[in-house]
């Protein structure tokens, strides 16, 4: 992998010199370098907000379902080989991403509601914020795979 000769890895691209395998991986990298670059310094330092062990527990857990997830989708797309993994997944993303983010807003209202009107206790909202990005992100990969298995048949 080529972390930062831009030119020599734009090339490569312009060869189709490199597979659906290889584009996933830069792919994860991305997104673990963005989430690490984001979460790392507002957990070590305290710039933004102060971020708890259970928050940071979250992001390693969505880390996790997010390799997982895009390499479900590559072994997906693999197997039907009609269309490339990063296509699908960039394509796919924004309409998944509209329902997912949807549900998440609904849902978030209702348990914010519900743990107001009731005075629910911490550890609730502790679980609360455990799961629920794990949780979006599992299903925006889940709903690609699907698609690809409906569609790419």
């Amino acid at each position: 992998m080529y972390f930062w000769d831009t030119d020599r890895l734009a090339a490569l691209l312009a060869n189709e010199e490199l597979g659906q395998g290889q584009k996933i991986r830069y792919y994860i990298a991305c997104f673990y370098l963005q989430t690490a670059s984001t979460v790392l310094p507002m957990y070590l330092f305290g710039l933004s907000y102060s971020l708890d062990v259970i928050t940071l527990a979250s992001y390693v857990a969505s880390l996790v379902v997010f390799h997982l997830g895009a390499l479900k989708v590559y072994k997906a797309c693999a197997h039907y080989q009609k269309a490339g993994v990063l296509d699908t997944v960039i394509v796919l993303s924004l309409p998944v991403c509209i329902k997912v983010h949807s549900v998440y807003w609904l849902v978030y209202a209702v348990v914010v509601y519900a743990l107001t009107a009731v005075e629910g206790s911490w550890y609730l909202w502790v679980i609360y914020s455990f799961s629920a990005m794990p949780i979006m992100v599992w299903f925006q990969f889940n709903f690609i795979r699907n698609a690809v298995v409906r569609n790419y048949g």
